[in-house]
This record gives structure tokens, sequence and C-alpha cells, in this order.
């Protein structure tokens, strides 16, 4: 069945399982929940930067030309990332390993990002995080009719998006427990989304 799910190992129901970053995910109902507070703060982030993009659209089109939508999708950032978490049967650290990615992306190539091209990144973020960090996965047409394209483009979107990213897919794990805490600090104290250990997307 072309969208049964792919598995490297024969674990199937392990509780616990060890990704390629060394990190270690719980797969309850509680990680899932934590999951959407997770993807929350993080759409706020996408937002915000967004909303600046809107005085820059042209900065660097060649390179995000790829992810580009001829109009902006209707389906919120917040609610994209939820139906990508959810369908994806996926938990918060692939949320937080895609925007790992992204920022990287930002920060290198300084390109900013707007409601035409964040779509398309989220969900190129989303496939690479999760085939490269977790043991199973669905197939690369199941993800695509999740986030609405063809298969062909997405696996364009795949491409384009690791060379943005050197190919460099291996998160430290200290890197990883850096935004972690970061986004799990807001569960106190949402009033501020940023701090002066961060440079998110800039």
């Amino acid at each position: 069945m072309e969208d049964s799910l792919n598995s490297k190992n024969s674990t199937k129901n392990s509780t616990y399982s060890r990704d390629n970053s060394g990190i270690i995910e719980q797969k309850n109902e509680a990680a899932n929940e934590k999951s959407f507070l997770i993807s929350k703060i993080i759409s706020e982030i996408f937002i915000d930067k967004c909303e600046e993009g809107k005085s820059n659209i042209e900065s660097k089109i060649y390179l995000l030309k790829p992810f580009t939508s001829r109009k902006i999708p209707k389906i919120s950032i917040k609610d994209f990332l939820d139906c990508l978490l959810k369908y994806g049967k996926t938990f918060n650290e692939i949320a937080i390993i895609l925007f790992i990615y992204i920022d990287k992306i930002c920060n290198k190539h300084k390109i900013n990002l707007n409601y035409y091209n964040i779509h398309k990144l989220i969900l190129a973020a989303f496939i690479v995080a999760i085939k490269f960090h977790e043991d199973k996965y669905y197939s690369m047409s199941y993800y695509a009719k999740l986030g609405g394209i063809s298969t062909k483009e997405a696996i364009k979107l795949e491409y384009e998006f690791t060379s943005l990213i050197d190919f460099k897919l291996f998160v430290e794990q200290k890197e990883y427990d850096k935004y972690y805490n970061y986004f799990h600090s807001l569960d106190e104290n949402e009033d501020d989304l940023y701090d002066d250990d961060f440079n998110f997307l800039m």
C-alpha cells in the first residue's frame, strides 16, 4: 500500500525510539498534546517574521522561488503545522527540528520569510526532519497530499531544502536542548517570544 508506514527497524510498538541525532522521544498522548503547544509558539514566531517580510518580498527571491506560491495559502500557519504533526503522527521534537532547519537557512542565506513561501518551507523542513530523524515515516505521496501539492513537487522541495541547508541535517543534542528548553519556558511566560540568547530567522 503506497501510503503505508515505512520502517527502518522491527520495533513497531516500541514506546521509545532513538533518532539519528541521539534525541529520544516518548510517544504518548501527553507528548502529542505538547506538540500543539510547541506549534503555537513556533507559528507565532513565523507569523511575526512574515509580517516583517511584507515590506521586503523580493529579498533573494531566486533562492526561495521553488517554495513561493502564487497566492497566499488560505490555511493558517498554525493550522498547517498542526495538520502535519497530527496526520504525520509525529511529535514536538520534529516541530522543533524543522524550526531549527528553517532558522539555519534564514541565518545562512539572509533571506526573509513571507506568507507566500512559509507554508512550503515548513512542509519541506517537516519532510526532511521526519525522514532523517524518525525510524518510521510515510511515503512521499502521503506527505505531498498533506501539504496540498503533487508528489513531484514534494520531491523537488525536499531536494531544494536540503541544498539550502548544505545537506547538514544532523542536530546536536546541545543545540536541540537549547531550543527545546526555550520553547518550554514559554509555558510559564508567553509575554516575549525572544530573549538575548536567540536571533531567530534573521
